[in-house]
């Protein structure tokens, strides 16, 4: 593929009405996207004076109210791995405080609000919205000086100095401006080798949509099309495009989407935008035509009363940096030395041309479920180096246009991947602000890229792989007990997955042994039948692909008709303290009954014909002998604070109820006077996924941290009606041997929950 370079025009003898104001920043992020608006809290937080550029009145991007894309990322496809950190504040907020529910087409102001929230209250932050970023200043050809932007409104144009600049655009419009390397459209099959490119290079991309809603009147209401909407009086015009309605939790109904209307080949996604909205709102007006006039949908109540206006956009520029990530990274579960985030959507590359290619599905999955045997992928690493531009030295990137191949965007793009690669760039220039160095020299010094990795997992990102080596948390050379653990219980719930399908599920196991494994097993054959299952060992939960050898096999019948525990004897002996995988076979006719999902728990289903494992959210119920303890109190100074190679929790014992203590003992007097305490949110699911005024159940709501004098407990931090999974608590250092964590009540569950603590004198 042709490398693009853009030199942007320039104009002299310009007037304007407004004011020029020229303004001095250490980091400049343009974009208020989920990248964006990540990226510059993260370098507002660690010191930096930071601007943020938006050229819409709200922050969001696609899942702003103004387009209404639900954010989701690698939860899709692989247990336990929702995005933390600065996202996943900003979340929880916005399911706690919601009346609505957080889904494409339904997604309101509230979300804007909560994003305005935390924008607002960093004090090194200022934002800018309602400015459009028109072009770019260079000290030279490979250094932008300056950022030049209008906003609108107040006719002030501005013009933003500053060391570093973060394009959180999309577009890789600073990038372009500047004279960045970038690409635009597919690569070659032969370039990269990759299986999913085309044979020939193109400049085609993926497509934009608009998304509408629609609510139930009550009475019915008649919708005639404008002439030039577009005509779909059959199924068969909307091939492969389901259009339900969806319900809201009170049993309304509703019609909110589709993200199949999509609109790109023949159009340019950034210079036809604008064709490209009113291309898409023929077609959105064209749908509901069918929905309201055309066949049996039920909707003669239903009336539109929202349209988007603003396209969402999928692709247009990649800028290159030091590394392109390709499909081999994504599938290949590479471990990048610099790598500072995570992926596992799904290679979701949509048809070119969208809904303009009315003969073929919108994406490939739509048609052929069996293609999730080729498009999934495990949790892989995103390298620093496809953060940065190669060519422009003090430019980084977050979100769609970092440095991937097209095919390996159709797996980066989704918006949770974007907000935690917002978090590293914005922790990256602040770290070159510090250090005084350029990106790249970042990526070329171990030590700074340790440093930048340490920093993004103190701040509840997480890295695969990395963990907690931090030498100034105290709490890592403390010893932890607690009031009480709960063993690993995944007892029967009522429902069930049938055996037509092969199922697997990695578990966590605390002993040397397991003598034997049962599953709960119904058989509603009339003869008697079989259950095969094989044991090996799990490097982590996403690992149900890697090539294993089985440590043992074992088979057993299952009488007609017969529904209860199927008990396996194995006498192996396993190492302690790690992660197993049971692979069970069976049969249509046999079922395996689910459990409540815990964390370290992970599932996987294959039909007979495929080759590879597909995660699922489902566990299933499992009991092993010895009975595994993997929810001990040492795991919250293990240094990860989620489940990877281990559970990495404390759970206490359920039938032991509230208050539950967890103390760590220093071995000496220490001073300290800052508390990390990392709950859980349910980490297993997207937030999109629950209802209005959602407080997470696992999550610790009432709490307090106490220190140990003269022979008795003295608090010095109390919380009432938490429901966050990270808290900073700094108060006046003190001195002592012991920390308590003191928990009185969860958000709903029966148990207390930790992650992790960390402790500091700073």
């Amino acid at each position: 593929m042709e490398v693009e370079t853009k030199v942007s025009s320039s104009f002299e003898n310009i007037r304007v009405p407004g004011k020029i104001i020229e303004l001095y920043y250490d980091v400049v992020v343009v974009g208020g996207g989920l990248a964006g608006v990540c990226a510059a809290i993260a370098a507002a937080r660690h010191g930096c004076k930071t601007a943020l550029i938006q050229d819409r009145p709200v922050f969001g991007g696609n899942s702003s109210s103004e387009i209404r894309v639900q954010p989701t990322g690698a939860n899709n496809c692989c247990a336990w791995a929702r995005e933390t950190g600065i996202i996943e504040e900003m979340l929880i907020e916005e399911r706690a405080r919601n009346h609505d529910l957080f889904l494409n087409g339904r997604i309101n102001s509230i979300w804007d609000l909560v994003l305005y929230e935390w924008v607002k209250k960093e004090q090194n932050l200022t934002p800018y919205l309602n400015t459009r970023a028109i072009g770019v200043k260079m000290a030279n050809p490979s250094k932008i000086s300056a950022v030049i932007a209008v906003q609108g409104g107040n006719e002030r144009l501005y013009i933003f100095n500053a060391s570093y600049f973060i394009d959180c655009t999309g577009d890789g419009t600073i990038g372009a401006a500047a004279g960045a390397d970038f690409r635009f459209g597919r690569e070659s099959r032969d370039e990269f080798g990759e299986s999913l490119a085309p044979a020939q290079p193109d400049r085609m991309t993926m497509g934009s949509s608009i998304f509408f809603r629609a609510r139930d009147m009550g009475r019915p209401v008649p919708f005639t099309p404008p002439s030039w909407a577009e005509d779909y009086p059959t199924e068969e015009c909307l091939y492969c495009r389901s259009h339900p309605p969806s319900y809201h939790p009170f049993g309304i109904k509703e019609y909110a989407g589709y993200w199949w209307i999509e609109v790109g080949v023949p159009f340019d996604t950034i210079d036809q935008n604008e064709e490209i909205r009113d291309e898409l709102l023929r077609h959105v007006l064209g749908v509901w035509d069918h929905i309201k006039n055309h066949g049996n949908h039920g909707a003669e109540n239903m009336a539109i009363d929202w349209i988007g206006f603003v396209p969402g956009k999928r692709e247009s520029r990649r800028l290159i940096g030091d590394y392109i990530l390709t499909e081999h990274d994504v599938r290949e579960k590479r471990l990048f030395y610099d790598r500072i985030a995570y992926g596992g959507w799904f290679i979701d590359i949509h048809t070119m041309g969208g809904i303009l290619a009315k003969t073929q599905p919108p994406e490939p999955l739509c048609c052929n479920p069996d293609l999730s045997d080729q498009l999934r992928v495990s949790l892989y690493d995103i390298p620093f180096r496809c953060l940065y531009s190669r060519n422009i030295e003090n430019l980084l990137m977050a979100g769609r246009n970092i440095s991937v191949t097209h095919v390996a965007l159709g797996s980066t793009r989704v918006m949770l991947t974007c907000a935690i690669l917002g978090q590293a760039a914005g922790t990256a220039a602040a770290l070159c602000v510090k250090k005084g160095v350029k990106p790249r020299d970042m990526a070329n010094n171990l030590n700074l890229i340790k440093e930048l990795q340490q920093t993004l997992i103190k701040d509840d990102c997480f890295i695969p792989g990395v963990c907690n080596e931090d030498p100034l948390d105290l709490a890592r050379k403390a010893s932890v007990v607690a009031s009480s653990h709960m063993p690993l219980a995944l007892e029967p719930v009522e429902s069930a997955s049938t055996l037509e399908m092969h199922r697997s599920q990695i578990f966590p196991v605390s002993e040397s042994e397991i003598k034997s494994l049962g599953l709960f097993i119904e058989s509603t054959l009339e003869d008697e039948s079989k259950v095969e299952i094989e044991i090996m060992p799990a490097t982590d939960i996403w690992s149900f692909n890697e090539p294993k050898t089985p440590l043992t096999r074992a088979c057993k019948p299952i009488p007609p008709k017969f529904k209860g525990w199927v008990h396996f004897d194995l006498d192996i002996r396993v190492k302690p303290k790690s992660l197993y995988q049971v692979n069970v076979y069976g049969q249509k006719g046999l079922w395996l009954f689910k459990s409540k999902p815990l964390p370290g728990v992970a599932a996987a289903y294959k039909k007979t014909y495929w080759k590879r494992w597909a995660s699922e959210k489902s566990v299933y119920a499992l009991r092993i002998d010895p009975p595994s303890t993997p929810f001990r109190p040492e795991n919250v100074v293990n240094g990860v604070a989620r489940p990877e190679k281990w559970t990495n929790i404390w759970i206490s014992d359920p039938t032991s109820g509230f208050p539950q203590e967890l103390i760590l003992d220093f071995g000496e007097k220490v001073s300290f006077n800052t508390v990390y305490l990392t709950f859980d949110t349910y980490l297993h699911e997207d937030t999109c996924a629950w209802p209005p005024l959602y407080k997470v159940p696992e999550c610790v709501r009432d709490y307090a941290l106490k220190i140990y004098q003269n022979d008795t407990w003295e608090t010095i931090i109390k919380v009432e009606g938490n429901y966050h999974r990270r808290r900073i608590h700094r108060f006046n250092t003190v001195s002592s041997n012991k920390l308590m964590l003191e928990i009185y009540a969860s958000n709903g569950d029966p148990t207390a929950r930790v992650y992790e603590i960390r402790v500091y004198n700073e």
